[in-house]
């Protein structure tokens, strides 16, 4: 009997967090969730607790958005569900 796709482990890239341990952390303070879609997208669903800062505001707002440099971040752009 084969595995199916769903039922695979996930692998990952370094630095890379598993949805499970996403959903585990979204209400932990360390951690900053950054939702990179366009401005539009974030407004029609996002992942509680994220911020929004699309990709091409990431060089001009950064410092203003994210301002606590010791926080884990945590980038998203894909839909929250």
């Amino acid at each position: 009997m084969s595995r199916s796709d769903s039922h695979a482990p996930e692998t990952l890239a370094p630095g890379e967090i598993s949805r499970e341990e996403l959903l585990r952390r979204l209400h932990d303070p360390s951690l900053s969730l950054v939702d990179v879609l366009p401005r539009e997208a974030f407004l029609a669903g996002h992942l509680p607790g994220s911020i929004s800062l699309p990709v091409a505001e990431i060089a001009s707002r950064a410092r203003e958005v994210l301002p606590r440099t010791s926080l884990e971040i945590a980038v998203y752009c894909a839909s929250p569900t």
